[in-house]
């Protein structure tokens, strides 16, 4: 089962409202289906959060109504007195400036747009969630994290993170946000902090950065129309690398959440973005097949590490060497993140190290070991975890248990402990190399259903 099959529900309705739209041609153009998407592709690499060239911001409607440091760029219902108009069309247009310019449909669709009055249909959205919800049902967990010092478990829920002791399962924080899904998190390389790639598919993608000690969030970072995956620290703590569903791979700065680097060379979903050669370079995974090495300052792409094999549905770096591991449709492959020596073979996978056992339709999850030694995969058999020692690709256990597919898994930092955890959302912690469980917990609290809020 695929990444892709587990957002299909939660778009399916929205892909069919979109058709519903775009099919009107004389009605009332849609800022979020029509307008929006042609910035976040023509225009976003010079006006965004991190990046507001002329002060001018075009990543949400707020930003294009704010206007920039010369003023509004349009007027609703004016559009010849709309600069905006002016710097995209015409042999004198100025925007995009290093982009291909827009066409004259989309130019069209936009005076339209201002013509109709600027209408604002984005979905409402929360801005601040003020209490944790309120669950009747155990929620799907999306992933799990031990703490670097072993006594916190951070697991995800609808709306938050929940940290819970490692010892006693008990709640010790809930951090609640605005963004209904949970894709991924990590913690600071110190433990001191827990990045968050969240979102609600097809609407918004956010980067959260959470203070472990005092369970509040430093900062919120909106980043894209939509989802957001595969978050992980540069070893200094100072950035954070992730994948979006827009094919982008990106570097955000902690502190301010600048924008360093959008890598937009993929053809398809990036599912993870890790750091390699101590932060100087990134490693993406697409479902276009690719995993592609990248300079972390430049974004310029520097190789691509694989021959093409199976779409890439997860990744992760190996914890001491320079290589990454990804899960495909097909088996875990693990490869070294180094550039490819020149006037190699096109058909040679020089840079492949091994591959591990066969899923029948793909994985959900990979893990490393705080050493490395060991690997945990899952995926299709439904509710299998299969762990490997990395040097030889054996399999040296296999937990069971779950009842339905798993997609957080987590070593603890000891390495003798695995926590699992995925659909029926349950969480399962096993002494791995004995193949036996040792806990097992709903780890939100479940009221009646008739009491739920």
């Amino acid at each position: 089962m695929s990444r892709w099959v587990r957002h299909a529900v939660a778009s399916l309705a929205l892909v069919a409202h979109c058709g519903t739209v775009l099919a009107r041609a004389d009605g009332p153009v849609s800022y979020v289906r029509e307008i929006a998407p042609i910035f976040t592709q023509s225009c976003l690499g010079c006006h965004h959060p991190g990046k507001q060239k002329g002060g001018l911001d075009l990543s949400t409607y707020a930003g294009v109504m704010k206007g920039g440091k010369h003023g509004s760029v349009l007027v609703p219902g004016k559009p010849a007195e709309s600069h905006l108009l002016e710097s995209i069309q015409g042999a004198d247009a100025t925007m995009p400036k290093n982009g291909d310019p827009l066409s004259a449909a989309e130019c069209a669709r936009i005076e339209r747009w201002i013509r109709g009055g600027a209408p604002d249909d984005s979905p409402a959205v929360a801005t601040e969630v003020q209490s944790p919800p309120t669950y009747s049902a155990a929620p799907v967990i999306t992933t799990l994290a031990y703490a670097p010092d072993g006594q916190t478990l951070a697991v995800a829920g609808f709306h938050e993170v929940l940290l819970l002791s490692s010892t006693n399962q008990q709640i010790t924080a809930r951090l609640v946000g605005a963004a209904p899904r949970i894709e991924a998190f990590e913690y600071s390389p110190n433990g001191h902090q827990l990045a968050v790639a969240a979102g609600a598919p097809g609407v918004f993608g956010e980067i959260q950065i959470w203070d472990t000690a005092t369970a509040r969030a430093q900062h919120t970072y909106r980043v894209a129309f939509d989802s957001v995956y595969g978050v992980h620290w540069s070893p200094d703590g100072t950035r954070v690398a992730f994948g979006c569903a827009d094919k982008t791979a990106r570097v955000l700065r902690v502190e301010d959440g600048r924008e360093l680097v959008k890598f937009d060379q993929h053809s398809d979903w990036v599912f993870g973005a890790v750091f390699v050669k101590n932060g100087q370079q990134i490693v993406s995974g697409s479902r276009d097949k690719s995993l592609k090495l990248i300079d972390a300052t430049t974004g310029a792409l520097l190789d691509i590490l694989n021959r093409d094999s199976e779409p890439i549905q997860c990744l992760a770096r190996h914890p001491r060497e320079e290589w990454v591991l990804f899960g495909s449709e097909v088996r875990p492959r693990l490869y070294r993140a180094v550039a490819k020596a020149d006037n190699i073979d096109p058909n040679a996978d020089p840079n492949a190290v091994r591959e591990f056992e066969h899923f029948d339709q793909g994985i959900t999850a990979v893990a490393f070991s705080a050493d490395g030694k060991w690997l945990a995969a899952t995926g299709s058999p439904a509710g299998e975890v299969r762990i490997h020692e990395v040097a030889t690709s054996q399999r040296k256990a296999t937990l069971r248990g779950h009842a339905g597919l798993v997609f957080g898994l987590s070593f603890s930092p000891d390495g003798t402990r695995l926590a699992t955890a995925g659909y029926e959302g349950t969480v399962r912690i096993f002494d791995w190399a004995k193949e036996q469980r040792v806990a097992q917990f709903v780890p939100v609290p479940i009221v009646a259903a008739a009491s739920a809020k």
